[in-house]
């Protein structure tokens, strides 16, 4: 029960110049959580018609969508019956990994009873402690939409540029549809399939009247809309002052039982990012004449030679096959053969 009142999200930390900007992020999951609030209606209209339109009358459990989904599995309809707190159960405690099953998992049927009632005691648990608004905001702060995107702001700034409150009912439609299957699902990859799922999400809104059929057709007819400009900005991966701000932190870290990439820890610096911002762009210059210079004097000459200037014949070539990937390669190229 302790776990379940106080349940620990990964978040990552964030680095920021002295004026305020972001210059770098750590994470494992790259999420940032949010609160009831900061969600569209449209979100939570769509993840209740899709996923479990039952939620705010059961305690945790819906036997009468499990059993119905038992049946329509044998007879070929294969469907799920979890609801929107057990998902949340298998998201925050990871119940049905192997290594949360002990010996159970090498018994093919009784495993699957196992992590069942164990999503079952654990979403009764949570009903218990959480009101239904906090079970969604937990959900959609854990859920994952795949290349390591956890959560609902990460995911709408990643594929729409926008906060999770402003998502309209066909954003928000492909976002829950997406849950289904974040690779086969996924707009930049699929886009037709990624469509035909959201279009799907939004027939099950206006079947359960989350949307009138005007609102259902408009909403049909729109483009995915995707806006990945944010990916571009997001993109605080390596840098020298991200790997100096590491290494500068890891002895304190250490020392006071912080972990870098999970504990959400804000680090700002001295560095003011105009200043910065000049230095890296002298340095862009200087690296044009550099090259510059490099090309007048090599050409099309081949620079990789010996202590006596002699030219050193398939030099790339062979430092390629000194690398451990190298004879994977060619191993598995003759095994196609």
């Amino acid at each position: 029960m302790q776990d379940i009142k106080s349940p620990v999200l990964s978040v990552g930390s964030e680095v920021y110049t002295a004026d305020g900007k972001l210059i770098g992020q750590y994470y494992k999951e790259n999420r940032s959580p949010i609160e009831f609030k900061e969600i569209s209606p449209n979100l939570i209209n769509a993840l209740v018609a899709t996923e479990d339109v039952r939620f705010y009358s059961h305690g945790g459990v819906d036997f009468y969508s499990f059993f119905t989904s038992v049946l329509s599995t044998a007879k070929g309809d294969r469907r799920g019956g979890s609801t929107i707190t057990q998902q949340l159960a298998k998201n925050l405690f990871e119940t049905r990994k192997k290594k949360s099953q002990g010996v159970i998992k090498h018994i093919p049927v009784l495993h699957t009873i196992v992590y069942k009632c164990k999503e079952w005691l654990t979403a009764f648990k949570i009903e218990h402690v959480y009101n239904k608004q906090q079970i969604l905001t937990l959900y959609f702060n854990t859920v994952p939409f795949g290349n390591n995107s956890y959560g609902i702001k990460t995911a709408s700034l990643k594929y729409f540029n926008k906060q999770p409150g402003t998502l309209n009912p066909s954003e928000s439609a492909l976002l829950i549809g997406m849950l289904k299957a974040t690779s086969s699902y996924n707009p930049i990859k699929n886009p037709q399939r990624a469509t035909e799922r959201r279009n799907t999400v939004l027939g099950q809104m206006e079947k359960y009247k989350f949307l009138t059929a005007d609102q259902y057709k408009s909403n049909v007819a729109l483009p995915l809309g995707l806006d990945l400009s944010y990916v571009e900005d997001d993109s605080h991966g390596d840098s020298y002052l991200r790997r100096a701000v590491e290494k500068w932190l890891d002895k304190w870290c250490k020392e006071n039982d912080y972990n870098l990439y999970e504990d959400g820890l804000k680090i700002y610096t001295t560095i003011d990012s105009k200043m910065q911002q000049y230095a890296e762009e002298a340095v862009t210059e200087k690296m044009k004449m550099l090259q510059k210079r490099f090309y007048n004097l090599w050409g099309n000459k081949n620079p990789w030679r010996d202590s006596k200037g002699v030219e050193i014949k398939d030099f790339i070539l062979k430092n390629e096959q000194r690398l451990p990937i190298y004879k994977l390669l060619e191993k598995n190229t003759a095994v196609i053969r």
